[in-house]
């Protein structure tokens, strides 16, 4: 009886060691800055990650330079005002910036920081994303429909209709391909050329992000509190399973998700402030940081944007307000 438990007590110990061991194991940024005191509501990141686009809960958006954080320009959608951009998105050829509030959307050019359109829109609008040159975006509404919208010329070019809040969308550069995640746990994906739905598939939980590759080969989404996957758009079907990091009762909501340029690495950040390498193929885990908290209120911070750098850089934006510099 003592061996059984001496043994026990040695394994405990190894298995707690172990669980110390890969808590420790997430890296920290090896550069930090921060560019709102009091949180944020939205935020992007260039192609590169040159760039960051931030809509601040205080002081409305703000464009930055972040190798040397420098604040470019300021921008609000009303003379005197600070707007509360609730989604904001950069195109990525870089060229130019969208900022969304409640009904409005605004096209910016980022050379010059001049507003390029003014827009309103017939929904609330929850998420924005610009094809290569900025000429079109795909908007998600509160009215159940995203809708693929000409942000040069005006007119909307594609409604679809999805039954429900739609609260994720991405976009191809080319515009061929759009990819939805609504309140009923639904991703779709649909052909923006035509407005046909190309492919349905159903999570756990209401969606809380959705990916899609610039070349539209592959897909990813991931629920609230929920599964996260990655499918084919050759077939439609599922090639990989992302490990959500169960907790006791629930797993971890990943917030955010990009896609490398080869396809061959996903990036993605967690509400609890964790960014992730992971190998596409396989869903194995690359490598682990995690985002710089602050010593001031909020001192969470969900990731809201990312971005692949140069040189196995990597890039990412807290909902605290501070920009983080991975490697």
């Amino acid at each position: 009886m003592k061996r059984t438990v001496k043994k026990a007590l040695k394994n405990s110990v190894w298995v707690m060691m172990s669980m110390a061991l890969l808590s420790c194991s997430a890296e920290s940024p090896v550069r930090t800055a921060q560019y709102a005191t009091q949180g944020l509501y939205s935020a992007d990141l260039s192609h590169d990650g040159a760039y960051a686009l931030v809509g601040s809960i205080q002081h409305g958006g703000s464009y930055w330079k972040t190798s040397v954080n420098e604040r470019r320009f300021s921008w609000n959608h009303a003379q005197g005002e600070f707007s509360s951009f609730n989604s904001v998105d950069i195109a990525p050829s870089g060229e130019f910036a969208v900022t969304a509030e409640a009904r409005s959307l605004v096209l910016w050019r980022t050379v010059n920081g001049q507003p390029d359109g003014y827009w309103t829109t017939p929904g609330d609008i929850l998420s924005v994303k610009l094809t290569q040159n900025g000429d079109y975006a795909l908007l998600g509404l509160d009215d159940q429909t995203a809708r693929y919208f000409d942000v040069k010329r005006g007119g909307i070019r594609q409604t679809l209709r999805t039954g429900a809040k739609v609260r994720a969308v991405d976009v191809t550069g080319d515009g061929r391909w759009g990819i939805t995640g609504d309140d009923l746990s639904k991703v779709m994906v649909w052909d923006l050329q035509t407005g046909q739905k190309k492919f349905e598939w159903a999570l756990n939980n209401r969606i809380s992000t959705v990916s899609i590759s610039a070349d539209g080969k592959y897909a990813f989404a991931s629920a609230q509190l929920g599964n996260a996957k990655v499918w084919s758009l050759v077939n439609g079907r599922e090639l990989t399973s992302i490990d959500t990091g169960k907790l006791k009762y629930r797993n971890v909501t990943i917030s955010k998700a990009i896609f490398s340029d080869d396809n061959r690495q996903l990036l993605t950040g967690e509400v609890n402030g964790k960014v992730t390498l992971l190998q596409v193929s396989t869903g194995q885990m690359l490598k682990e940081w995690q985002v710089h908290k602050g010593k001031k209120r909020p001192s969470g911070a969900s990731v809201i944007a990312l971005s692949f750098g140069l040189s196995n850089r990597f890039y990412a934006i807290g909902s605290n307000g501070y920009l983080n510099v991975l490697e």
